[in-house]
Parts: C-alpha cells; structure tokens; sequence
C-alpha cells in the first residue's frame, strides 16, 4: 500500500515538475514603447490608455489600449496579453500566456511589474484632460506555469 501511494506520488511530482519550463533565467523582459495615459474625466480614476509591448522571446508584438481604464482592473490587449495598472497609473503590470507552439513549445504564463516613470504635460488639454507619457521600459516576467 505504503509503495502504491510514493509510486503514485512520485509520478504526480514528475509530471508537475516537468511541466515547469526550466530555463526561467533565460525569458527576456517585455519591452512596453509608446506608453500613453490621458485622464479621462476630471477626479475620476479612469483614463484612456495606449502602449506597446514587444515580447522577444517569441518576436511578437502588440498594442494595449483601453478607452475608460480603471486601476486595479484586469485589461485586455490585442490577442494574449493582459495588463492592470495601480491606483495612480504610475506601476503597470503585464501578463503574457505563450500558446504550446510558442515559448520552448509549452503553454506558459509569464507576469511582470515595473514601475512608470510618467512624464505629464503641465498643462491641461482644453478637454481639461492630463496627458502622460513614458520612455521605454522593460518588465522582467517571472514564469508563473
């Protein structure tokens, strides 16, 4: 019985454990370009937002917009990729799923975080709308399957 259930276990802890991409220190950061955030209504917590993310482990590229963004919201972007920004739309996070014939042929999800540095215009649109800008970052995704 005791053998039955190790056998048993041991099975299960190999399959989970292969499952698990190995090479975890060679996934390159996602490269965010054309980063955009223009608050949308004066003391509201929504803003449209646009930017793009580069994913070089698998040389994919695509844009993430939404027109009433609200912090703390999952958003979706163009195909995989998912993003959610912080209460001050200054730390955005990023969500990729690499489908079985992407990333070392396995379905993966690979989640990062990076702070924004956000450069705003001092003054308001006529709209009375701030918009903000940000260079290039790079968000290191940890695998998370």
């Amino acid at each position: 019985m005791h053998s039955t259930l190790f056998t048993l276990f041991g099975f299960a802890a190999a399959a989970c454990s292969a499952s698990i991409p190995r090479a975890a220190t060679e996934v390159k950061p996602f490269e965010i370009t054309e980063f955009n955030v223009t608050q949308v209504a004066e003391n509201e917590p929504v803003a449209q937002v646009l930017f793009k993310v580069y994913e070089p482990n698998t040389n994919d590229t695509t844009y993430c917009s939404g027109d009433a963004v609200r912090p703390n919201e999952i958003n979706f972007c163009n195909g995989l990729p998912q993003f959610v920004l912080s209460d001050d739309f200054a730390t955005l996070s990023v969500s990729w799923s690499w489908i079985p014939n992407g990333l070392q042929g396995k379905y993966s999800i690979g989640s990062g975080i990076a702070n924004v540095t956000l450069n705003c215009l001092d003054q308001l649109t006529e709209q009375g709308k701030q918009q903000c800008v940000s260079d290039k970052f790079l968000i290191q995704p940890t695998l998370l399957a």
